[in-house]
């Protein structure tokens, strides 16, 4: 289902298996958000750095990295994966990368879904959601 989604900042948190490749990805971000304003970020796990480069080169963003220690302190989270906490220390890379890169006022407005070796969360800042 694809939102219409009004904010003053939005980041879009991308987690993924090593099978997962850029237009993996990308289908799901662009599945999830109908629109990708100009200063949105991509934010996802250290360890997914190289596709994290790809993804927001091909969409011109910018890439915000954490560390599992920083994705598993942070709440708000809504789905739990027991596969993503022993894979990565954390029960949610995507949700929690999102609203990391935004800090303590963000929340969820996409909650994670899921796509082809991956998934994705969209965090916001100042909001309003429309089907």
């Amino acid at each position: 289902m694809t939102m219409m989604i009004q904010h003053k900042h939005l980041s879009i948190g991308i987690g993924c298996s090593s099978r997962a490749c850029t237009d993996d990805v990308i289908r799901l971000i662009e599945a999830s958000v109908d629109h990708i304003p100009s200063g949105t970020v991509i934010a996802t796990l250290d360890r997914r750095a190289s596709i994290g480069e790809s993804v927001a080169s091909a969409l011109g963003l910018r890439l915000v990295l954490f560390p599992a220690s920083i994705l598993a302190s942070i709440g708000g989270i809504t789905t739990r994966s027991s596969l993503a906490l022993s894979k990565t220390c954390t029960a949610n890379v995507a949700e929690a990368s999102a609203l990391a890169s935004l800090g303590p006022d963000a929340r969820l407005i996409v909650p994670q879904m899921k796509g082809r070796f991956c998934t994705c969360a969209v965090a916001a800042l100042s909001l309003g959601v429309h089907p």
